[in-house]
């Protein structure tokens, strides 16, 4: 009995920590980001001494996290960015490097040799809670073509 105890608060403080929800937002640092969410997998520098930590939570994974570090080593915010909001914000024209600091890296690339072109697709829950796939199409320079999003499942919730 009390093992399971034991394993049931491991499991709500994996939870927690999996998208960083025990921090608080302008009091907790990078520090306590790298201890509860772990190594990024990506860091980018967004200018005057700030930073953006990438958490992907996949390859299948629905959620990116992005952790926003301001000059002062604080936490600005965390977020998912893998929803429909983000998304609207990428348009053709944009270049690789744009796409993964908006959203991160891809769950699954594909190469399409005929066309000289590839896509990024991220697996993740749309606004009206249907999981979906997006996808980012470039062509051989790594510049925006298209982008698409598609359902994946037809009834809400059925993971």
């Amino acid at each position: 009995m009390r093992l399971l105890a034991i394993l049931g608060t491991l499991a709500l403080t994996g939870c927690a920590s999996y998208s960083g929800s025990s921090l608080v937002m302008n009091q907790s640092n990078e520090a306590e980001v790298r201890a509860t969410m772990g190594q990024p997998a990506l860091t980018f520098d967004t200018g005057a001494g700030a930073k953006r930590l990438v958490y992907p939570r996949g390859p299948l994974g629905v959620e990116t996290f992005m952790a926003d570090i301001g000059p002062d080593g604080r936490v600005v915010s965390i977020r998912n960015a893998l929803n429909d909001d983000t998304f609207f914000q990428i348009r053709p024209g944009m270049t690789k490097d744009e796409v993964l600091r908006l959203i991160g890296p891809p769950g699954e690339t594909m190469a399409f040799t005929l066309s000289r072109t590839h896509a990024w697709d991220y697996r993740f829950v749309d606004t009206w809670g249907y999981r979906a796939i997006f996808s980012v199409t470039f062509n051989a320079q790594d510049i925006v073509l298209s982008k698409i999003a598609q359902r994946i499942e037809h009834e809400k919730g059925s993971f």
